[in-house]
């Protein structure tokens, strides 16, 4: 049997297809704001790091702003941080527990006793970065740029690190038990006391680099920011 759409109804169907394939295409262009929570709104901004000191700015949104000089006891957890630049910049104890820095750059970026428990940082750069006693437990680090970095006490328990560049990168007393990193780039890093996502310790002087397999089932171990594998 031939069925025949009306004319009317054939339109409302392509009307609406069309709207959710512009839709889904465009689904990226923004971060991820707060549901039903109305955070400090500093988009497209400069803002400079002593403006958040100290400050409990939960779910404020930053996305595409430039943060400059250094941000201290800062609470900016669930905050919209998409394409932000921190290029240089210097974070000391701030929550980012499950902000959303896609795309960030923070390469170059000093950052000390930072929570990024469950952030996301797909795409993010963090080249060069001195990244120390810094939690990136469960957080999502798919693709993004961590060549050259400098990591030193700092946790990625279950952390997603698939595509991920840490060519170059200096790991030391820092724990991947869990992490996924199918795909990364692992050129010429060093491991120092590390334990390895199969959940061993590298050898000393030696790596991780026949340990790669990620641990079956959740991880054992999750630490906090400044917690050294014992």
């Amino acid at each position: 049997m031939n069925t025949r759409w009306p004319r009317s109804l054939s339109c409302v169907i392509v009307a609406a297809l069309s709207s959710a394939f512009l839709i889904g295409c465009g689904r990226d262009e923004h971060g991820r704001n707060c549901p039903g929570h109305a955070g400090k709104d500093l988009s497209g901004r400069t803002v400079d790091g002593s403006d958040l000191w100290q400050k409990k700015m939960r779910c404020i949104r930053l996305e595409g702003s430039t943060l400059t000089g250094s941000v201290s006891e800062a609470n900016l957890r669930h905050g919209n941080l998409y394409k932000a630049r921190l290029t240089g910049a210097s974070l000391e104890n701030v929550d980012l527990r499950d902000a959303d820095l896609r795309r960030a750059d923070l390469s170059s970026a000093t950052l000390s006793e930072v929570d990024l428990r469950g952030a996301d940082l797909s795409g993010a750069a963090l080249g060069r970065s001195l990244l120390t006693d810094v939690s990136f437990d469960g957080a999502h680090l798919g693709d993004a740029n961590l060549r050259s970095a400098s990591l030193t006490h700092v946790g990625l328990a279950d952390a997603d690190l698939r595509g991920a560049d840490l060519a170059g990168a200096t790991l030391s007393d820092s724990d991947l038990r869990g992490a996924r990193v199918r795909k990364a780039d692992v050129t010429q890093a060093s491991w120092e006391n590390v334990v390895c996502p199969d959940g061993s310790r590298s050898t000393p002087g030696g790596s991780c680099l026949d340990h790669l397999t990620r641990a079956a089932g959740p991880s054992e171990h999750r630490g906090h920011a400044g917690t050294r594998p014992g």
